[in-house]
């Protein structure tokens, strides 16, 4: 663990230790990759996308969306900064706003999915007879998780983007921010594993009836293998301290002098 997350354990070269980043990060982007191909084969080939006409491939949307979303952009999101190190500040800050927008986006065309095809489920006889919404497990720890990415993303936006806050300020938040933002992708994960296993429990007869593997729930399968280890390079790729972005010259200079005036002439 000290080789990742050691700052002081320089066994690697810092030659060795950026290629080590660069494989981890090609692994990231494939694994990434992998979990929306198998997420858009498991919905679009096991039922297909439909709109509010048909409530049942409605839901479809639900987690392609959030795979994208809230799993492939978060985390994109989060190593912006590791990998654009020696960009402006400021290009990144507004990328970093931009996927975090993005992730929004999807996360709201998502949710309605899953609540209209909840609100608009016909019965047998095609009379309307919904289901009652929030009652798994997994959508009492996604609509927490999806709280705390609102609320994230609204502080994030008013303290670093606008109307932003005092140099000081934003240097108390930033730790906060860093953490709560790793913690809610880690919710994400645990979130989308449940919501893999809610749906094949709840679809996949092939194994739950007919006791054998099929290739939805191969599939469905590939996706949380996937995820999982998606989010497992994305957390190497933040935890390891030598792989933090550096402030370029301009950038100190400007933060000494945001430093200097902002304290009281009387010290």
């Amino acid at each position: 663990m000290s080789l990742l997350f050691d700052p002081n354990y320089t066994i690697l070269t810092e030659e060795r230790s950026w290629k080590l980043f660069n494989q981890i990060l090609v692994a990231s982007q494939i694994f990434g990759g992998l979990a929306i191909v198998c997420v858009a084969i498991w919905m679009g080939s096991y039922g297909g996308y439909g709109w509010t006409e048909d409530p049942e491939r409605e839901f479809h949307y639900h987690p392609t969306f959030m795979v994208m979303g809230m799993v492939f952009l978060y985390g994109e999101s989060i190593i912006i900064y590791r990998v654009f190190r020696n960009e402006r500040k400021k290009f990144t800050k507004l990328l970093h706003a931009a996927l975090h927008s993005m992730v929004l986006i999807f996360m709201i065309i998502a949710l309605k999915a899953v609540w209209d095809s909840h609100d608009l489920h016909r019965g047998p006889d095609g009379a309307l007879d919904p289901l009652p919404n929030l009652i798994s497990l997994h959508s009492w720890i996604g609509i927490t998780t999806v709280i705390a990415f609102c609320g994230q993303y609204a502080l994030g936006f008013s303290s670093f983007l606008y109307p932003g806050l005092s140099m000081t300020t934003r240097q108390i938040i930033m730790p906060f921010h860093q953490l709560f933002g790793l913690v809610i992708f880690g919710m994400v994960s645990l979130t989308v594993a449940l919501g893999i296993s809610e749906k094949a429990a709840w679809a996949h007869t092939c194994w739950t009836k007919g006791k054998e593997m099929c290739g939805q729930q191969l599939v469905s399968n590939f996706v949380g293998v996937s995820v999982f280890l998606y989010s497992l390079c994305i957390v190497i790729l933040v935890g390891n301290p030598r792989w933090r972005r550096k402030p370029l010259p301009e950038e100190e200079m400007l933060h000494g002098m945001n430093m200097s005036s902002s304290r009281d002439p009387m010290d």
